[in-house]
C-alpha cells in the first residue's frame, strides 16, 4: 500500500559549526541520494522551508513529502537517513503511513481509531 513520508527538520548547532566546504560535501551526497529514489519508486512530492507565518506553524524550518511504495521501502528508507549523519547535523521528526482517502480517515477519527504499525512483508 502507498505510504506517505514527511520529514520535518531544523538545523543542529552541528551543522552551522560545519565548515561550508563540508556542508556542501554533505548536501551534494543528500542530494544524489534523493535523485535515485524514483528509481524505486518514489515520488518526491516537495521539499520546501516552513513558512513562519503558517497558522499553528508546527516548530520546524524545513520538509520534505515523499510517496513511497510500500511500507517495507519505508522502513528501507529511513534506516538510510540514519546511517547518513543526518540526524546528527538536523533535528528531526517522521511522520508516516499509508496513505488514506479523506472520508476513509474521518471515518477513523469518528470512531476513535488510532494509527497502527503498518504491516511489512508478504
Amino acid at each position: 500500500m502507498q505510504q506517505i513520508f514527511i520529514e520535518l527538520y531544523s538545523y543542529r548547532a552541528s551543522w552551522h559549526a560545519l565548515p561550508a566546504g563540508e556542508k556542501r560535501r554533505f548536501a551534494d551526497l543528500i542530494l544524489a541520494d534523493a535523485q535515485g529514489l524514483t528509481e524505486h519508486g518514489v515520488e518526491v512530492v516537495g521539499w520546501g522551508m516552513n513558512d513562519p507565518d503558517t497558522d499553528r506553524r508546527a516548530p520546524w524550518d524545513f520538509f520534505c513529502v515523499y510517496r513511497v511504495p510500500s511500507a517495507e521501502f519505508q522502513r528501507a528508507f529511513e534506516a538510510k537517513i540514519n546511517s547518513s549523519k543526518w540526524y546528527e547535523y538536523f533535528e528531526q521528526v517522521n511522520v508516516s503511513g499509508a496513505s488514506l482517502s479523506p472520508s476513509a480517515l474521518l471515518d477513523a477519527n469518528v470512531k476513535l481509531r488510532k494509527p497502527e504499525a503498518q504491516k511489512t512483508g508478504g
